[in-house]
Order: structure tokens, then sequence, then C-alpha cells
């Protein structure tokens, strides 16, 4: 039914006259009956006049009463509101006629469409079925809304690893909406019983706590497709967003047609949200699958390129084994559909951390971030570039857009502290890094991260401490080449060999960058040849990690040796070896 005649926005105030209900910021503010139908009637002419005598008999039709109970009326009805009689912004009095509602207002559609419902979440969709192997399909049909909503550059909409901290039963949606600081909450249930898919979804007005929509659908599994490009273009009409035709088509999509490709498709998704090693092999094998049933599932290609560039970041295998692996995936899923703005900026950090092709990279992340400006990886990625090359405060500027968009993700708000570490920035560093572990205590790259704060600061007893925690969490490379660095350049050199050991085994046994063992010989000052050997063996095997020499604290000490000079030009960083300079082909823009 169409409410817009009862319905009605002023200042921070909603009415509602048919269920007669005033509204202050979302809150309730009472009002006596005679003085709500006062209201109301006003509200009904407003700009207009009305008589004093056509409000008497109006809110009293069958009773005598006086004008002077009129003027209490708005009296009470100004305190309220929050106004005087000398400067009215709502209810101005005409003299010796009546009253007048002069406030500009609009209908509550009207309005969203003013203002804008210019942010939404989309919280998980709840797996009622009692089959717990169907998580992942109540998961795939809240991405697959969310991803397609994400590629209007109107909206912005809250990434998959915020909003799915609020997954489970017994969310108030607007309490989740109000901590994200979205205008709009999208929540649903799904259930399969045999063939069938059955799914109730309602999308909730953060403000007031209104519902704006609300649907129930019963659909065949076979038509999960056709549901997905239903529920995102009733979601885009409700918001009330203009679309262009081009945005329209967008909108429902479809990159598959093959019901047995998207189901594996969306179980490599699922894995590959869990972020552990073995969980993004699993999700390449998934994705691998999806691909043997339609060769040319586009986002299936680009699902292998993100694992894969995430277990080269992760040193889970040799850079020169796994990244053109994620290089040809990427590509494949750009020359299948170069609008993927995922693939792009997969493609880029490729460009970045294994090709050192600083300028191609640049424009992968760029073109990433033109197709889905709601993508918080590309903007996370193309900021650590940009700090990189010691431009900090864009890098930085970038990368709190990351955070923006997925305020609770765990590897953002950590690489946010690292990167004010890269910038020197060390008690920022330390304060965001604290507020990283407040999401998750027991996060091993935070614990790493804050040591090497510690570190610098020369706070020793608080350095090992955050090393011995990361290191009890999980022992790796990166955890014990940390621990090394700092227990020599404080000057243990018995406790630092003995950690140096234990790396050096380690890479007998799997794969350890030769990067990190450059980290520990960098905190003896009087071991330079041995730190520039190890660092020329990272650059033989194309480590990652390479790309932070430029910015990375630990050495400085090297930064005058000519052999230091020479490998930053050939990972590409302009001549000079200072920290604060500009790459050599940086552009202004």
């Amino acid at each position: 039914m169409d409410r817009g005649d009862d319905y009605f926005q002023f200042g921070c105030f909603r009415l509602d006259a048919c269920e007669r209900v005033l509204l202050r910021d979302g809150r309730l503010v009472p009002l006596p009956a005679k003085v709500l139908n006062t209201l109301i009637l006003l509200v009904r002419n407003n700009g207009r006049i009305v008589e004093k005598d056509v409000l008497m008999n109006e809110v009293w039709p069958d009773e005598y009463v006086e004008e002077g109970n009129l003027a209490q009326h708005i009296f009470i009805l100004r305190r309220a509101l929050g106004e005087s009689t000398e400067n009215p912004n709502y209810i101005e009095t005409v003299p010796r006629r009546g009253y007048r509602f002069v406030a500009t207002m609009a209908g509550p559609e009207d309005n969203r469409d003013e203002r804008g419902i210019d942010s939404l979440a989309v919280l998980p969709f709840l797996n009622a079925s009692n089959d717990a192997n169907m998580e992942y399909l109540s998961d795939g049909i809240t991405e697959g809304v969310m991803n397609s909503l994400s590629g209007l550059p109107q909206l912005k909409v809250m990434a998959r690893s915020t909003v799915f901290r609020y997954k489970g039963a017994g969310i108030d949606p607007r309490e989740a909406g109000r901590s994200l600081g979205v205008r709009a909450v999208m929540m649903g249930i799904v259930q399969q019983l045999r063939e069938q898919l059955v799914i109730s979804v309602e999308l909730v007005d953060v403000e007031d706590g209104s519902r704006i929509w609300g649907e129930q659908y019963q659909r065949k599994s076979s038509d999960i497709f056709s549901l997905q490009d239903e529920l995102a273009s009733e979601i885009s009409e409700k918001l009330r967003l203009r679309l262009s035709g081009e945005q329209k088509e967008r909108l429902t999509k479809r990159f598959t047609e093959n019901r047995q490709a998207y189901e594996f498709y969306l179980r490599g998704r699922y894995a590959w949200g869990k972020r552990a090693i073995e969980d993004l092999q699993k999700g390449v094998a998934y994705f691998r699958q999806a691909i043997a049933e339609d060769p040319n599932y586009s986002l299936a290609h680009a699902g292998i390129a993100d694992c894969l560039v995430l277990l080269g970041l992760f040193g889970a295998d040799k850079p020169r084994e796994i990244m053109p692996q994620a290089k040809a995936a990427a590509m494949k899923a750009i020359e299948l559909d170069g609008s993927l703005g995922e693939a792009h900026a997969s493609l880029g950090q490729i460009r970045l951390i294994y090709d050192w092709d600083w300028m191609g990279a640049e424009a992968d992340f760029q073109q990433a971030i033109r197709l889905n400006s709601n993508y918080p990886t590309a903007h996370q990625w193309h900021g650590e570039y940009v700090v990189s090359m010691g431009l900090f405060d864009r890098g930085l500027t970038e990368l709190k857009k990351a955070r923006d968009l997925d305020p609770l993700s765990l590897i953002i708000n950590t690489n946010l502290g690292l990167n004010f570490y890269w910038a020197r920035q060390y008690d920022r560093a330390i304060e965001q890094l604290e507020r990283a572990l407040e999401l998750e205590p027991n996060f091993f790259r935070a614990h790493l991260h804050l040591g090497m704060c510690y570190e610098r600061k020369r706070m020793h007893q608080e350095a090992i401490a955050e090393f011995d925690k990361a290191r009890s969490i999980s022992e790796n490379s990166w955890t014990l080449a940390g621990l090394g660095q700092c227990l020599a350049s404080f000057g243990a050199r018995a406790e630092a060999e003995e950690v140096l050991s234990q790396l050096l085994e380690l890479s007998r046994r799997q794969f350890v960058s030769c990067a990190t063992i450059a980290v520990v010989y960098a905190g003896f000052k009087d071991r330079v040849d041995q730190t520039m050997e190890w660092l020329e063996k990272a650059y033989e095997e194309r480590s990652g990690l390479l790309i932070w020499l430029k910015v990375w604290p630990i050495f400085d000490h090297l930064r005058s040796d000519t052999r230091f000079g020479r490998l930053l030009r050939r990972i590409g960083f302009a001549a000079g070896s200072g920290q604060s300079g500009a790459h050599s082909h940086q552009r202004s823009s």
C-alpha cells in the first residue's frame, strides 16, 4: 500500500500520520492525542495557513473549546519541536488568522531519494537448514547480492570480512548498521527443503528501524541465478538508486549458467574467506573444479588468482613457482571479462611484488578502483604500493579508505598499523595494532608488527614479549626472523645466533624466504656482508618482501652502501637510498 500521504519528514523529525508516531532522530516523541492531531493537520497543509476555527473544528469536532485551548496545544507542540514563537522553524503564527507549517519537508521515498541511502550492509544470510554443509549456499547468496551491488559507484557496500563478523542468529540490524555507519541493512534467512529454496529477506532503515522492504521467495535450487538477479534489482529499486542502462545490465550479469560450476565457485569463495593456508589451497582446488565445468567462468579464474596471490604473500611456496600461476589466472579472468575489478587488483599485486613492474602495477590498481570503488583490497594494495615508495601521506590515506570500506577486517587493520611502522610513526602504529588485536587477540601478525615497533622504540621487554607471543601462536619464518633481529639489535648475540640456526634448519624442511634470513643478519650491525648476501639471494628468488626495502627501518645502516643502492635500483627504485624520496617514474597525480 502506498503510504506517501501519511509519512513526512522535516528536519530531524519523522511523522507517521497513519501510525500516529512522531520520531526525533529515531526516538519517540510522546505527545497528547489532541496535540498530535494538531500537528498532523498543520503538516498536511504545509505552507498554507490553517485558520483557527478550522483547527478547532477538526481537532475538537464534538466539543466546544475556547481559543486558549488551541494556543496551549501550539505551545506544547512548539516545545516538543524545540522552537520558540520568536524564532519558528516549523510553526508560524499568522496574527488574527491561524497558523502555518513552514518547514521544508519530504515524504519518506522522496527523502531517501534526496538524501540518498548511499550505504548498505548485507548481513550474512542465516542458514536455517539442518544441514551444515549448506552453509556455503547461504554465504554464497549473501556474497552474490553483495558483489552485484558493490559494482555501483553511488552505493557504498560494506565488505565481506566486516559483515561476516555479524554472522549468526539474534543480530539487531539497526545496532549492526549503526556500528558500521551505514544507512540501510539487508538480512535474510535461507532454508532448503528438498529441491526448494525458501528465502526471506528484508531491508531495514538504520535511522529509525523502519522496514523499507521485505519479501519471501520460493524457488527451485536450480533457479538460484534468477533469484540473485531479482534480489539485487529489488534492493536497488527500494533504495531509489538511479541506474544507467549499463549499471542495470551489470546488476543482473551472470558469469555462468552452469549450476555445478557455480556451486564449486561458492565452495571456493567459502574456503578463501577463511584465509588459512590450507583453506586457500582448498579454494584453488574448488575453483579449478568450477573451471572444469565451465572453462569460460571468469570469476573462478579470478578466484584462483586471489588464492594464489595470498599463498605467495604468506610464504607458502617459492615465488617463482606460485606467482606465474597466479598471474596466468588473473590475466585469463581479465581476458574473459575485463570488468572484474578483483582480477585487476590481483594482477596489480603480482606486477608489484613479483614482476617489480611499478608502472604496470599502478595502472592495474587504478583500473581495479575505477571498476569497483567498493573493493577494499584494491585500496589496501594500492596504498601499500604508494607507501613502499616513501609517499606516506598519500599511501596512508588510501589505506584508511580500505579500512572505512571494511572496518572490521583483521588484515586491513593490521596492515594499516604496519604501514604506520614503515612511515616511522611508531606510536600510531602501536595504537592501530592494538585495535587490530581487539578484533582478534591471537592474530600472530599483529603481535609480530607490535614487536617490530617496540624494537624501534628500544623497548626491550615489550618487544621480546610480543615476538614470543607471535611465536607461541605460530612458529614460522616470519616470527623467528622478527625475534632474531630484535635479539641481535639489543646485543643478545648468543640468543640471536640460536634463532638464526633454527631459521636455517627450518629452511631445509620447507620454503623460507631468503629475505627473512637477511632480516636477522640486519640486527647484527657488524654483519653487513652477510646481510647483503642474503638480500641478493632474496632478489634471485623474487621475494615480495623486497618492495619494502626503501622504507624498512632495520636496513637504514645499509643506505650508504653502494651495493644496497644498486639493489634498490634493480628492484626499480630511484637513484639514492633515502627512505623519503619519490620513485623514479612516480607521477605526481
